[in-house]
């Protein structure tokens, strides 16, 4: 199967917070695949879709808005 030379693979777009960055990537299967390839380790960040948390197994959609919130802890 030939692949069409305009074929651009599924982006998403990410809002990372607190410094209101927004861009687009290409689409990582999952949350912990986005987080790894955003150079952010596990339990450093909130990922946000559509009002809801996701945690690292869940998938992420072609297309879909994802807020990266990064946390930090006072202990």
């Amino acid at each position: 199967m030939d692949i069409p030379k305009d074929y651009t693979p599924p982006h998403i777009t990410v809002l990372l917070q607190p410094e209101g960055r927004e861009f687009a990537l290409p689409r990582p299967k999952t949350v912990l695949q986005l987080l790894r390839k955003l150079e952010i380790r596990r339990g450093a960040a909130l990922v946000i879709r559509n009002g809801g948390l996701l945690t690292e197994d869940r998938q992420v959609l072609p297309g879909d808005h994802i807020t990266v919130r990064l946390v930090t802890s006072s202990g």
